[in-house]
């Protein structure tokens, strides 16, 4: 079987050992059955059209697609963070949390035109190719009569880019002094905002549209008001008004919602260094824990994904506050551990191993002792075949299995 022979369109994935090559292709036939993959027997499987992805030598889950053993690394080390943090330490789980926009924007660089003058054209290629010192010195060139509404556009996204925001707000404002245009309302709001002008960023905001990004900068501005008020968790009235202002939120990681972003403030507030001014007017941070406080914006949390607990335990670990540190990392770690544990891959007998290291760590996150669980999962991170997204191979003992080649159909 080739990936030729596939006619379904879907991709096909070859899975294989490196050293004795022993493995298979993964996806659909012309005919309706499948090629597939049991990640626990390590051996390549042909399943009848309809068939439920079972392999019939051990019962576990086959894999029609891809692999599920390439996530154990990613998921070993979100479960070492979090005991890391249960130990005191967020550094680790610091790391791996997303970064989320408290202000959205948009950095889309203008398109080139036929009538661009040879220095604009030249800017512009520069910016679209993220090089962004050279285009704004690139813009620099451009002569005095060509500096049109796309040439203060280009300006503006290469200043922010660079971190000039400065420089970025005021290429706005001549944005819209040669016309009205709702992203440069949006861009400038967002830029007011980060630098606690509440009043200007509004009135940007108020005339930068109704997509979703405007919604949000419109209801994030009104948190961010209400929470450099008091020393607590703004009136629930606020936040209700807030999320009716955004609409649905999405349970995407990176996505933003009210509750990310009131506990992001909180946070920030009790553990990050004074930014003064520049902050938005919050003020100094580093003030005393308040459990009362933290516990309160955490049920303001709109989501119990991963990313959602981890913030809340990276909080907790920073603020030195062990008791909710402890009822929060502890189920998160072991519901991680848990899902490890359970995967097909850890089954092989090859993985005996990295098995037993997982199930160490589980049972001693089980019993409430952090320590264990992070001498048995930190070698596992050391793995040269866990780190490269494959397994040690059940058939030779000597190579590492993982997917070697995907082909569209």
């Amino acid at each position: 079987m080739t990936p030729r022979d596939a006619g379904s369109g879907a991709p096909r994935v070859r899975v294989s050992c490196d050293s004795c090559g022993a493995g298979a292709w993964l996806g659909p036939r012309p005919d309706g059955s499948a090629d597939a993959w049991c990640e626990a027997c390590q051996r390549g499987l042909v399943l009848a059209a309809g068939a439920p992805p079972a392999c019939p030598e051990c019962g576990g889950r086959a894999t029609l697609e891809g692999l599920r053993s390439e996530e154990l690394y990613g998921e070993i080390q979100h479960a070492l963070a979090v005991v890391r943090a249960w130990l005191g330490d967020p550094a680790m789980l610091a790391t791996l949390l997303p970064d989320r926009a408290e202000f959205l924007s948009d950095l889309d660089p203008p398109a080139g035109s036929s009538g661009d003058g040879a220095a604009l054209a030249a800017a512009l290629r520069w910016l679209y190719r993220g090089r962004f010192a050279a285009a704004r010195a690139g813009l620099g060139e451009v002569p005095a009569g060509e500096r049109d509404q796309r040439f203060w556009l280009a300006s503006a996204v290469a200043g922010e880019r660079l971190g000039d925001r400065a420089a970025a707000e005021a290429a706005w404002t001549h944005v819209l002094d040669l016309g009205e245009q709702e992203r440069a309302r949006l861009a400038r709001g967002a830029l007011r905002a980060r630098r606690g002008d509440w009043g200007g960023a509004r009135a940007d905001f108020e005339h930068a549209g109704g997509g979703f990004e405007a919604r949000w900068n419109r209801a994030a501005v009104s948190v961010h008001e209400a929470f450099v008020a008091q020393a607590g968790v703004p009136p629930s009235a606020i936040l209700a008004r807030a999320r009716a202002a955004v609409g649905e939120a999405s349970s995407y990681w990176s996505s933003p919602s009210v509750g990310r972003l009131l506990w992001a403030l909180l946070a920030e507030r009790l553990g990050a260094p004074d930014r003064g001014a520049g902050d938005g007017g919050r003020g100094s941070a580093g003030a005393a824990p308040d459990a009362a406080a933290l516990e309160a914006a955490e049920r303001e949390l709109e989501f119990d994904t991963f990313w959602d607990r981890a913030l809340v335990v990276r909080a907790y670990a920073a603020a030195g506050l062990r008791a909710a540190l402890e009822r929060t990392a502890r189920p998160l770690a072991g519901e991680v551990l848990d899902a490890v544990a359970a995967e097909p891959a850890l089954r092989s007998r090859r993985a005996e191993p990295i098995a037993r290291a997982v199930v160490a760590a589980r049972d001693a996150v089980r019993r409430g002792d952090p320590a264990p669980a992070d001498g048995a999962l930190a070698p596992l991170l050391l793995r040269r075949d866990l780190s490269s997204y494959r397994m040690p191979c059940a058939h030779c003992g000597e190579g590492t299995v993982g997917v070697e080649q995907v082909e569209e159909g």
